[in-house]
């Protein structure tokens, strides 16, 4: 009996290391990214465009292209937002998003990221629109 149990093990190592290399393989984690939103305008008008620039990165600073950007902006004593906005790829991993403060006051400008194999970000820019 000891004959035949030794060759069962060894089946059963092999098949669980196989298992242990597929789940790793399958198993892919998002990388964390850094993303820094500034507003280009010192002080934003109610009559025109705000303009930011988004500069996406990895982890040793190379920039990140092709990925998507959402912004969505809110006053933050009253009910009102905007959806709307553009963005466009400027290139280098950096981004401008130009979104139109219909109001004076103070607004959350909220910014997401989507970048394929990395961690989604979102950042929060508070406005002070006159």
């Amino acid at each position: 009996m000891r004959l035949h149990a030794r060759p069962f093990f060894w089946c059963l190592f092999a098949v669980a290391c196989i298992a242990v290399l597929v789940f790793a393989t399958l198993l892919q984690r998002d990388v964390p990214a850094i993303m820094q939103v500034h507003l280009d305008q010192q002080h934003p008008t109610a009559y025109g465009m705000t303009t930011l620039t988004v500069h996406l990165t990895d982890p040793q600073g190379l920039p990140i292209d092709q990925a998507l950007i959402v912004s969505h902006a809110d006053m933050t004593n009253m009910v009102m937002g905007v959806d709307q906005s553009s963005v466009s790829d400027i290139g280098q991993g950096r981004y401008r998003v130009q979104l139109r403060l219909d109001m004076a006051g103070p607004w959350a400008i909220k910014i997401t990221s989507h970048a394929a194999g990395f961690a989604p970000l979102q950042r929060t820019l508070f406005v002070q629109v006159v």
